[in-house]
């Protein structure tokens, strides 16, 4: 599970990652950096996989954080993953890339999603809405849009002004907003 508040522990940033996988290589480890768009991260810390990270090292933005809880996902390899706000910590300058990091993370499993981002709503393959506890509406993105329910109402008040978006059929989707949920089979 990852939280809204990923966790980075005191230590080596090789450490943080293998903490999911004790036995991977620095391959695999680069490759999982890679994966959740965090590779760059390397280049910004003085010592890459060796760097002291904490309070006594070298302090992580937010959304450096998730990729680092992103990428031990994609080390330790469930079969099911569970988002709990795990994108929303970051704010709105770096949504977009985790939201693409987090979809990478999730690839080949089953991913519940909590979020409040509506964004990452076109990208499920099952959207449940909830009003106070109570499931009042379901299906697809395109589904739910086509219903002119609650669901479509939040999405176009929303992206009102959002820059054009791609056809969400063209996408894998993977990823559900906070009143959703994405139960997709692994593959």
């Amino acid at each position: 599970m990852i939280a809204q508040d990923a966790h980075v522990f005191a230590g080596i940033l090789r450490d943080n990652l293998t903490l999911a996988a004790p036995a991977a290589t620095d391959d695999e480890v680069h490759e999982a950096l890679e994966i959740t768009s965090a590779a760059a991260l390397l280049s910004d810390l003085p010592e890459g996989l060796d760097t002291g990270l904490g309070a006594a090292g070298h302090e992580l933005t937010a959304s450096q954080a998730q990729q680092i809880a992103l990428a031990r996902v994609v080390l330790a390899d469930p079969v099911l993953v569970i988002f709990d706000e795990a994108t929303a910590e970051a704010g709105s300058a770096h949504a977009d890339l985790l939201d693409r990091a987090a979809e990478a993370a999730l690839s080949g499993r089953t991913g519940l999603v909590i979020a409040h981002r509506l964004s990452q709503a076109a990208n499920c393959d099952r959207i449940i809405v909830m009003d106070h506890g109570r499931i009042i509406e379901t299906g697809t993105h395109i589904d739910l849009l086509a219903a002119r329910g609650g669901y479509a109402r939040l999405w176009d008040a929303w992206s009102a002004g959002q820059p054009p978006r791609q056809d969400p059929n063209t996408r894998t989707r993977t990823q559900c907003p906070r009143q959703d949920s994405n139960l997709r089979p692994r593959d």
